[in-house]
Protein backbone atom coordinates (compact mmCIF):
# COMPACT_ATOMS: atom_id res chain seq x y z
CA UNK A 1 0.00 0.00 0.00
CA UNK A 2 1.43 3.40 -0.93
CA UNK A 3 2.14 5.72 1.97
CA UNK A 4 0.36 9.09 2.09
CA UNK A 5 3.65 10.76 3.05
CA UNK A 6 7.31 9.67 2.84
CA UNK A 7 8.77 7.95 5.91
CA UNK A 8 11.48 10.61 6.09
CA UNK A 9 10.23 14.19 5.92
CA UNK A 10 11.95 17.46 6.35
CA UNK A 11 11.01 19.58 9.38
CA UNK A 12 9.09 21.95 7.12
CA UNK A 13 6.89 19.06 6.01
CA UNK A 14 6.25 17.61 9.47
CA UNK A 15 2.98 19.44 10.08
CA UNK A 16 1.64 18.25 6.73
CA UNK A 17 2.61 14.67 7.54
CA UNK A 18 0.83 14.79 10.89
CA UNK A 19 -2.30 16.26 9.31
CA UNK A 20 -2.29 13.58 6.60
CA UNK A 21 -1.87 10.85 9.20
CA UNK A 22 -4.78 12.21 11.25
CA UNK A 23 -6.98 12.38 8.17
CA UNK A 24 -6.09 8.82 7.22
CA UNK A 25 -6.88 7.62 10.74
CA UNK A 26 -10.28 9.29 10.70
CA UNK A 27 -11.03 7.89 7.23
CA UNK A 28 -10.59 4.30 8.46
CA UNK A 29 -13.91 2.54 8.89
CA UNK A 30 -14.85 2.26 12.58
CA UNK A 31 -16.01 -1.00 14.11
CA UNK A 32 -19.27 0.75 14.94
CA UNK A 33 -21.07 2.96 12.45
CA UNK A 34 -22.52 6.35 13.30
CA UNK A 35 -26.03 4.93 12.83
CA UNK A 36 -25.36 2.07 15.25
CA UNK A 37 -23.92 4.39 17.90
CA UNK A 38 -26.73 6.93 17.55
CA UNK A 39 -29.30 4.14 17.90
CA UNK A 40 -27.52 3.02 21.08
CA UNK A 41 -27.50 6.57 22.43
CA UNK A 42 -31.24 6.89 21.83
CA UNK A 43 -31.89 3.49 23.41
CA UNK A 44 -29.98 4.56 26.53
CA UNK A 45 -31.70 7.96 26.72
CA UNK A 46 -34.19 6.71 29.29
CA UNK A 47 -35.77 8.22 32.37
CA UNK A 48 -33.51 6.07 34.53
CA UNK A 49 -30.43 7.62 32.88
CA UNK A 50 -31.71 11.22 32.86
CA UNK A 51 -29.31 13.67 34.49
CA UNK A 52 -31.57 16.70 34.83
CA UNK A 53 -34.67 16.80 37.03
CA UNK A 54 -35.95 20.00 35.40
CA UNK A 55 -36.23 20.33 31.60
CA UNK A 56 -33.85 22.40 29.52
CA UNK A 57 -34.92 24.95 26.91
CA UNK A 58 -34.60 24.27 23.18
CA UNK A 59 -32.59 27.30 22.02
CA UNK A 60 -34.47 27.69 18.74
CA UNK A 61 -38.07 26.83 19.64
CA UNK A 62 -37.92 27.91 23.31
CA UNK A 63 -39.83 24.75 24.27
CA UNK A 64 -38.91 23.34 27.68
CA UNK A 65 -38.55 19.77 26.45
CA UNK A 66 -34.81 18.99 26.27
CA UNK A 67 -33.21 16.44 28.61
CA UNK A 68 -29.67 15.19 29.12
CA UNK A 69 -28.77 11.56 29.74
CA UNK A 70 -25.75 9.59 30.88
CA UNK A 71 -25.68 7.03 28.08
CA UNK A 72 -22.45 5.32 29.19
CA UNK A 73 -19.88 5.86 31.92
CA UNK A 74 -18.67 9.44 31.60
CA UNK A 75 -20.65 10.07 28.40
CA UNK A 76 -23.59 12.49 28.26
CA UNK A 77 -26.07 13.15 25.46
CA UNK A 78 -28.90 15.49 24.57
CA UNK A 79 -30.94 16.14 21.43
CA UNK A 80 -32.13 19.61 20.55
CA UNK A 81 -31.82 22.38 17.98
CA UNK A 82 -28.78 23.96 16.43
CA UNK A 83 -28.87 27.71 16.83
CA UNK A 84 -25.82 29.19 15.12
CA UNK A 85 -23.18 30.78 17.38
CA UNK A 86 -21.01 33.26 15.48
CA UNK A 87 -18.87 34.40 18.42
CA UNK A 88 -15.10 34.49 18.60
CA UNK A 89 -12.10 35.67 16.66
CA UNK A 90 -13.71 35.29 13.21
CA UNK A 91 -15.65 38.38 12.04
CA UNK A 92 -19.33 37.87 11.26
CA UNK A 93 -22.23 40.17 10.25
CA UNK A 94 -24.50 38.66 12.91
CA UNK A 95 -25.70 41.56 15.15
CA UNK A 96 -25.21 39.32 18.18
CA UNK A 97 -21.58 38.58 17.29
CA UNK A 98 -19.12 38.95 20.16
CA UNK A 99 -15.36 38.87 19.78
CA UNK A 100 -14.73 36.40 22.59
CA UNK A 101 -15.62 32.83 23.48
CA UNK A 102 -15.69 31.37 26.98
CA UNK A 103 -12.86 28.97 26.12
CA UNK A 104 -9.81 29.69 23.96
CA UNK A 105 -7.54 27.63 21.77
CA UNK A 106 -4.28 26.28 23.20
CA UNK A 107 -2.56 29.57 22.32
CA UNK A 108 -5.02 31.60 24.38
CA UNK A 109 -6.89 33.02 21.38
CA UNK A 110 -10.68 33.16 21.22
CA UNK A 111 -12.09 30.35 19.10
CA UNK A 112 -13.14 31.19 15.55
CA UNK A 113 -16.73 30.11 14.92
CA UNK A 114 -16.06 29.80 11.16
CA UNK A 115 -13.05 27.52 11.68
CA UNK A 116 -13.75 25.50 14.82
CA UNK A 117 -16.77 23.23 15.34
CA UNK A 118 -17.86 23.90 18.90
CA UNK A 119 -21.00 23.39 20.98
CA UNK A 120 -22.46 25.57 23.73
CA UNK A 121 -23.61 24.75 27.27
CA UNK A 122 -25.06 26.85 30.08
CA UNK A 123 -22.40 28.68 32.05
CA UNK A 124 -23.93 28.27 35.50
CA UNK A 125 -26.65 26.50 37.45
CA UNK A 126 -29.77 28.59 36.94
CA UNK A 127 -31.05 27.80 40.45
CA UNK A 128 -27.64 28.29 42.12
CA UNK A 129 -28.01 24.98 43.94
CA UNK A 130 -25.88 21.85 44.12
CA UNK A 131 -26.50 19.32 42.76
CA UNK A 132 -28.03 21.33 39.94
CA UNK A 133 -31.51 20.27 38.76
CA UNK A 134 -30.24 20.94 35.24
CA UNK A 135 -27.32 19.37 33.39
CA UNK A 136 -24.44 21.58 34.55
CA UNK A 137 -21.12 20.72 32.96
CA UNK A 138 -18.93 21.51 35.97
CA UNK A 139 -20.62 18.72 37.94
CA UNK A 140 -19.70 16.11 35.30
CA UNK A 141 -15.94 16.53 34.75
CA UNK A 142 -16.47 18.54 31.56
CA UNK A 143 -14.01 21.31 30.75
CA UNK A 144 -13.23 23.70 27.94
CA UNK A 145 -12.52 22.05 24.56
CA UNK A 146 -14.15 18.80 25.76
CA UNK A 147 -14.74 16.51 22.79
CA UNK A 148 -18.22 15.58 21.60
CA UNK A 149 -19.78 13.75 18.70
CA UNK A 150 -22.55 15.65 16.94
CA UNK A 151 -25.13 13.75 14.87
CA UNK A 152 -27.61 15.15 12.36
CA UNK A 153 -29.44 13.72 9.38
CA UNK A 154 -27.11 10.74 8.90
CA UNK A 155 -23.90 12.72 9.50
CA UNK A 156 -21.52 12.71 12.45
CA UNK A 157 -18.73 15.17 13.24
CA UNK A 158 -16.31 15.84 16.07
CA UNK A 159 -16.68 19.08 18.01
CA UNK A 160 -15.39 20.75 21.17
CA UNK A 161 -16.93 22.67 24.07
CA UNK A 162 -16.20 26.25 23.12
CA UNK A 163 -18.74 28.72 24.47
CA UNK A 164 -21.36 29.12 27.18
CA UNK A 165 -24.90 30.44 27.32
CA UNK A 166 -26.20 32.85 29.92
CA UNK A 167 -28.79 35.57 30.28
CA UNK A 168 -27.61 38.91 28.94
CA UNK A 169 -28.88 42.20 27.53
CA UNK A 170 -28.79 41.33 23.83
CA UNK A 171 -31.90 42.65 22.10
CA UNK A 172 -32.12 40.09 19.29
CA UNK A 173 -32.07 36.89 21.34
CA UNK A 174 -33.48 35.49 24.55
CA UNK A 175 -30.52 33.80 26.21
CA UNK A 176 -30.80 31.58 29.27
CA UNK A 177 -28.27 29.26 30.93
CA UNK A 178 -30.91 26.48 30.88
CA UNK A 179 -30.73 26.38 27.07
CA UNK A 180 -29.32 23.44 25.13
CA UNK A 181 -29.04 23.60 21.36
CA UNK A 182 -26.41 25.98 20.06
CA UNK A 183 -23.21 25.39 18.10
CA UNK A 184 -20.75 27.25 15.93
CA UNK A 185 -20.89 28.23 12.27
CA UNK A 186 -18.36 25.51 11.44
CA UNK A 187 -20.34 22.82 13.24
CA UNK A 188 -23.50 23.77 11.35
CA UNK A 189 -21.65 23.80 8.03
CA UNK A 190 -20.09 20.36 8.59
CA UNK A 191 -23.51 18.94 9.45
CA UNK A 192 -25.11 20.40 6.32
CA UNK A 193 -27.18 22.97 8.23
CA UNK A 194 -27.66 26.59 7.13
CA UNK A 195 -24.79 28.25 9.01
CA UNK A 196 -25.96 31.88 8.90
CA UNK A 197 -26.06 33.55 12.29
CA UNK A 198 -29.14 35.52 11.30
CA UNK A 199 -31.39 33.03 9.51
CA UNK A 200 -29.61 29.68 9.86
CA UNK A 201 -29.90 26.75 12.21
CA UNK A 202 -32.43 23.98 12.65
CA UNK A 203 -35.18 23.53 15.25
CA UNK A 204 -34.62 19.89 16.20
CA UNK A 205 -32.78 16.69 15.37
CA UNK A 206 -29.19 17.44 16.48
CA UNK A 207 -27.74 15.04 19.05
CA UNK A 208 -24.63 16.03 21.01
CA UNK A 209 -22.70 13.29 22.83
CA UNK A 210 -20.07 14.60 25.24
CA UNK A 211 -17.08 12.53 26.40
CA UNK A 212 -15.99 13.75 29.83
CA UNK A 213 -12.54 13.55 31.40
CA UNK A 214 -9.09 14.92 30.63
CA UNK A 215 -8.34 12.27 27.99
CA UNK A 216 -11.05 13.79 25.77
CA UNK A 217 -9.95 17.44 25.94
CA UNK A 218 -8.84 18.55 22.46
CA UNK A 219 -5.75 20.73 22.14
CA UNK A 220 -4.70 22.87 19.22
CA UNK A 221 -4.99 26.24 17.55
CA UNK A 222 -7.80 27.74 15.51
CA UNK A 223 -6.04 26.46 12.41
CA UNK A 224 -6.03 22.79 13.39
CA UNK A 225 -8.65 22.22 16.11
CA UNK A 226 -11.15 21.11 13.48
CA UNK A 227 -8.76 18.49 12.07
CA UNK A 228 -7.86 17.34 15.58
CA UNK A 229 -11.51 16.92 16.52
CA UNK A 230 -12.38 15.02 13.33
CA UNK A 231 -9.41 12.69 13.93
CA UNK A 232 -11.10 11.50 17.13
CA UNK A 233 -14.44 10.56 15.56
CA UNK A 234 -13.64 6.92 14.80
CA UNK A 235 -12.10 6.37 18.23
CA UNK A 236 -15.14 7.93 19.89
CA UNK A 237 -17.59 5.80 17.90
CA UNK A 238 -15.67 2.64 18.80
CA UNK A 239 -15.26 3.60 22.46
CA UNK A 240 -18.93 4.43 22.91
CA UNK A 241 -20.17 1.50 20.85
CA UNK A 242 -18.14 -0.85 23.00
CA UNK A 243 -19.21 0.85 26.25
CA UNK A 244 -22.88 0.46 25.32
CA UNK A 245 -22.37 -3.17 24.34
CA UNK A 246 -23.62 -2.79 20.78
Amino acid sequence: MALATPLAVRSADAATAVTSEAAATNAAAPSYTAAQVLAGVKKNSTKANQVNSKPHINTMTRAKNVNAYQVAKGVYAYSSSLAVDTDGSDPDPDPDHQGSTTFNDSNGKALGAHHVPFYVLGDDCYENTSPCPHFFYKEHNIKGRQFALMFYNGKVIGSIFGDTQTGNDQTTSDNDSRELGEASVKAASLLGINSSGTDGGVDNGVTVVIFSGSDWVVNGSNSNLNANAQALVSKALDTLGSSMGL
